[in-house]
């Protein structure tokens, strides 16, 4: 295939072969070491049958927080390979559509940012400027969230989920749902063309107390021809969940109803997209699941699964197949999906964190490749013929006079200076306090940046004691008390570990908490 003038081959394409392990094919890749990561991919069909993709880069190497870059990639053979053909700058969580023939894209110009669209008519090589009001500005002052979700066409109007933080602090907590739609006959770069939703504050009461963020919402037909706006919600109990929210079918009013509007989701701790088929009647994602032999508190830091789920009313779903897996959950994740129906098959862009021979990933949140996929025949997948999941290692069982301890990825070592902290590195111990250390002081020695399961009994009435470092993230230390002891080990800023508490009842079993690196070592 003649490579076209405008066309840039992706260096990752090209180099496809020294990525033999990642799964699909390899559009483009970043590797860690860069400190710019792989985040938000976006996918859509040119009339022509040609496919486009995009991504944008995060991290503290990025320029998200102030013009942030998008990249685009055009294939011209069905996602056999791929070239890159546009590089933007000023965009940011976007979405890729194609309405009336011209090709879209409708996001953010950064991080927290201003809602901005831009429009291209050959196909992702030249786009226009959101200068104003008039050129594709349509939502100023910032603080707008969202991610690649579906633009949706239904009852003459286009729509388009967004979430506004409001006040402009933190992560999550202050996100507020809403809409913008616009007619679909209108001149899509026009603000004055749009029509926006109040926005809807969430509550920590919510979901039983258990109501951490909504966001990346939805736009979705209902079964009854309503609106909803079907968004994420992040929890700590491993019991995911998605949050409707009703829109007025003016496109200026959302409403939600807590006792009733939370519906069970696998995989709604992680951004899902969802569509409707009209053959098979029933809604369609592309979720990063939990499966029940990584199930945790926060589901929303396991991503290490992706599967095709459905449901006839956007209320009852079913995991039909698992897709995607790796058994590591620390460094490996499938998430944020964007795909499409393309007549009996499902097309798919997703951000992907995995082993490039360059020292992997920093995480798997923070994604190293954009990788496509074609999952052929999707209406007649079932488990049979799911991703090979490998057996689970056998349990481990340590007792000691007070504990019964089980679960797997750990050892049991002695606490003590110069010991080994990591089974996977060579750091050692530094600075244990006496009153930790004896003849019969041991830890649970655990994999750096493997997930661990260690779940606890008590024989008699104890006092808990675990060892982490607070730099971490997605530990839940709910429950216990932070003491005056801490220690370190021999990496490179030789990191600090805080010692917590906790009391437990003879009889009480509780699971340990886990992190994305240091995890939750429990001091025997």
């Amino acid at each position: 295939m003649p490579t076209h003038p405008e066309e840039v081959p992706s260096r990752a394409a090209a180099d496809a072969a020294r990525f033999p392990g990642v799964p699909g094919t390899v559009i483009a890749h970043l590797p860690a070491s860069g400190g710019r990561y792989v985040g938000s991919p976006g996918l859509a069909i040119l009339p022509n049958g040609d496919y486009v993709a995009s991504h944008d880069e995060f991290g503290p190497k990025s320029t998200e927080h102030t013009r942030a870059v998008s990249h685009v990639y055009r294939s011209r053979d069905r996602g056999r390979t791929w070239a890159r053909v546009a590089t933007i700058q000023g965009a940011f969580w976007s979405t890729l559509f194609v309405h009336r023939g011209a090709l879209y894209l409708l996001g953010t110009d950064r991080h927290h940012g201003n809602v901005v669209i831009r429009r291209s008519d050959d196909g992702g090589v030249s786009w226009t400027e959101p200068r104003d009001a008039r050129t594709g500005l349509l939502r100023g002052g910032g603080e707008y969230h969202c991610a690649p979700m579906p633009v949706l066409e239904h009852d003459g109007r286009l729509w388009r989920a967004f979430e506004w933080r409001d006040p402009p602090t933190g992560w999550g907590i202050h996100y507020r749902a809403g809409m913008l739609s616009a007619p679909a006959d209108a001149d899509l770069l026009r603000a004055d063309s749009w029509t926006a939703t109040n926005f809807l504050p969430s509550d920590r009461g919510w979901n039983n107390g258990d109501m951490g963020a909504w966001l990346e919402g939805n736009a979705v037909v209902a079964p009854d021809g309503s609106l909803v706006d079907v968004l994420r919600v992040q929890t700590r109990s491993p019991d995911e969940k998605a949050a409707i929210v009703r829109i007025g079918a003016d496109g200026r009013t959302a409403t939600f109803d807590p006792a009733t509007g939370f519906v069970p989701f696998p995989g709604g701790g992680k951004k899902f997209a969802i569509r409707f088929d009209p053959k098979t009647r029933l809604y369609w994602s592309l979720a990063t699941v939990v499966p029940e032999r990584h199930r945790a508190q926060n589901p929303g830091s396991i991503r290490n699964t992706l599967a095709l789920v459905c449901s006839p009313d956007l209320k009852q779903w079913e995991t039909r197949t698992v897709l995607l897996y790796h058994p590591d959950t620390a460094r490996h994740g499938f998430q944020y999906v964007e795909w499409l129906f393309d007549g009996e098959d499902i097309v798919a862009a997703c951000r992907t964190a995995h082993d490039d021979g360059l020292g992997g990933v920093r995480n798997n949140h923070d994604a190293n490749f954009l990788t496509f996929h074609r999952f052929a025949d999707f209406r007649r997948l079932t488990a049979k013929d799911s991703a090979p999941m490998p057996a689970e290692p056998p349990e481990t069982r340590v007792e000691t006079e007070d504990l019964v301890i089980t679960g797997g990825g750990f050892e049991v070592a002695t606490l003590r200076d110069g010991e080994k902290a990591f089974s996977n590195r060579a750091y050692v111990w530094r600075g244990v306090p006496a009153s930790l250390t004896g003849a019969n002081a041991r830890f649970t020695r655990l994999g750096g940046g493997d997930t661990a399961r260690l779940r606890v009994r008590a024989k008699r009435p104890t006092t808990l004691r675990l060892a982490t470092a607070l730099s971490q993230r997605d530990i839940d230390l709910a429950g216990w008390t932070r003491t005056d002891a801490t220690f370190s080990y021999t990496d490179r800023g030789n990191t600090v570990m805080t010692v917590h508490a906790r009391p437990l009842k003879a009889g009480e079993t509780t699971d340990i908490p886990q992190g994305n690196w240091t995890g939750g070592v429990l001091l025997l």
